[in-house]
């Protein structure tokens, strides 16, 4: 546990990627492999499922330390993370035994999920008399689930590359997809690689696409590109496993066939061992239909009849990473394109399965004007993919560029506030904002915690703290005075808001200091950017122009 204390302690204090790619690859040639292999786990993205709930977690440290729990709950809010908190209460720095880190996790983390609070609470002591003070908050840290190290997947493959001197690419495949501590071992991650090495249950790394942020003519001739729409849907590949089986991975890594069985019927129409990157949309018999339908599919595990014919998807495939078992991620993307277009000439038109078209146009004008046409097409933009760019792993600029279409922006005033996580756990950072309904209350239409200057969330804590209008649990009510505009990617209908309205993808645009809260946009104009002002009554029930049911 100290190596791996150490470790957490320093790639926090670091500030430069090198340095913290460096102080991984000691860790890694260091380290025994049964706790190198929770570190990689970890930073996969996983987390230890919370036994313990945060209010149990105080009481019991109430109890330990003898002090107050009015005292415990009163410093939480002040640190405001709970297991910094109890690191600074309960860590001494003398204590601290010799066990590793797969020895900590087995002896006082795993256990926990499987005791009654009596024994949990006995065992949590343990734990507190035996860690150390430097060892205390990454332990606190994994039992909270808010464990994070400032190292993304990407360098953390950069990191086991150097170790092993394997292909970034193959180290980020063997870390792919759904693997844990019991079935993994670490010289299986930094192993060699064999001359038949095959595990296509797992997905493929996903390539992704950096934002346009200069001017499109700046890329050359638009015949060096493949240009496509870009998609509002999940991100997902489509795998064939052998024996008429298959799977879908989302780019989140989580498998989703049980959501999306209608799917896998497209297999045996399909080539052998083939592994397709594309898009799952909702799509009807009208075609694509808005994300919000998409919506109502997500989460269900082997939805009934009833809900596959009412909210039917499809699978639209952009590119073609496996074929009959051959890799073909590293065959230029033009030729990758005329492999995938070769399998769809004879895929039945009945399937849900088809190919995401390619855009045919011979100007950067021509496509402009196209791209004007996205959210009439319910699209989010163009796509650009060099055609001589190879398939690779994480987000590589210079081949994949999202030239998504601008933002809706509203003005919206702060109503409450929370505090945030990590660095900004001692920080309101978090925010809900609001606009004015047709009875003059403000509703609230969104929440965002992103967009603003350290400064400036400086700035604004500051104001919240002056200007609390009552507590509801970890939440402060505002007086609505600050107005942000808020940048977002569309307005759906929502019966769990009391605006009746959910904001994708919302985020802080500005700081509006110009304007005073009584100039905000009102609710009106939130549901005029989805239609949702074209409201006709069915059966006595409010309907908008997506067909939505609309609660206000």
């Amino acid at each position: 546990m100290k190596l791996f204390s150490s470790l957490f302690h320093d790639l926090d204090s670091m500030t430069k990627t090198n340095d913290r790619l460096d102080r991984l690859v000691d860790y890694f040639n260091s380290a025994p492999q049964e706790d190198s292999i929770w570190v990689c786990w970890f930073l996969s993205g996983n987390r230890i499922k919370g036994a313990v709930k945060t209010g149990e977690l105080r009481s019991f440290l109430s109890d330990w330390s003898k002090l107050p729990l009015w005292l415990i709950e009163e410093c939480h809010d002040r640190v405001g993370d709970l297991a910094e908190t109890i690191a600074l209460l309960a860590g001494q720095e003398e204590r601290g035994g010799s066990l590793g880190l797969d020895q900590t996790i087995r002896k006082f983390l795993l256990p926990l999920r499987d005791l009654d609070a009596g024994l949990r609470k006995e065992l949590l002591a343990d734990a507190w008399n035996y860690l150390s003070d430097k060892e205390m908050l990454p332990f606190h840290k994994l039992l909270t689930g808010g464990f994070r190290m400032g190292v993304s997947k990407g360098n953390l493959c950069k990191a086991l590359s150097r170790v092993s001197n394997l292909e970034t690419s193959r180290i980020a495949q063997r870390i792919a997809g759904d693997w844990n501590c019991e079935n993994t071992l670490f010289s299986e991650i930094i192993g060699p690689e064999t001359d038949q090495e095959k595990n296509f249950s797992r997905p493929y790394p996903f390539c992704l696409a950096s934002p346009l942020q200069e001017e499109v003519t700046k890329l050359g001739s638009p015949e060096d590109w493949q240009v496509e729409w870009k998609w509002d849907g999940i991100r997902a590949q489509l795998l064939s496993i052998g024996g008429g089986r298959g799977m879908i991975w989302s780019r989140g890594e989580e498998t989703v066939e049980e959501s999306f069985p209608e799917l896998l019927e497209c297999l045996p129409h399909l080539p052998r061992d083939i592994c397709l990157d594309g898009e799952i949309l909702a799509w009807g018999h009208e075609g694509l239909r808005s994300f919000s339908h998409l919506q109502k599919r997500l989460g269900r595990k082997m939805p009934g009849p009833s809900v596959l014919k009412k909210e039917p998807v499809r699978f639209l495939a952009y590119d073609l990473l496996r074929l009959n078992g051959k890799d073909l991620r590293t065959i230029p993307t033009q030729e990758r394109r005329e492999k995938l277009e070769g399998i769809f000439e004879g895929i039945p038109l009945h399937l849900p399965i088809g190919l995401s078209p390619v855009i045919e146009l011979n100007t950067w004008e021509a496509f402009t004007t196209m791209r004007m046409e996205s959210r009439k097409r319910g699209v989010e933009g163009l796509m650009l993919k060099e055609k001589k760019s190879v398939y690779q792993s994480g987000r590589v600029k210079g081949v994949w560029y999202k030239w998504k279409i601008e933002p809706y922006l509203a003005d919206m005033v702060v109503v409450s506030a929370q505090l945030g996580h990590g660095k900004r756990a001692n920080l309101y950072s978090d925010y809900s904002l609001a606009v004015l309904n047709e009875s003059g209350e403000w509703v609230t239409v969104a929440k965002a915690y992103s967009g603003l200057s350290n400064k400036e969330i400086e700035e604004v804590d500051r104001f919240v703290r002056k200007n609390i209008t009552g507590k509801f649990g970890p939440v402060r009510g505002v007086k609505p005075e600050l107005v942000f505009e808020i940048a977002f990617e569309g307005v759906q209908a929502s019966g769990r808001h009391k605006s009746g309205v959910a904001l994708r993808f919302p985020r802080i645009h500005r700081w509006r200091k110009d304007k005073k809260p009584e100039e905000v946009d009102d609710l009106e104009t939130i549901r005029g950017y989805a239609g949702m002002s074209e409201i006709k009554e069915v059966d006595g029930k409010k309907i908008d122009a997506s067909g939505n049911l609309m609660l206000f």
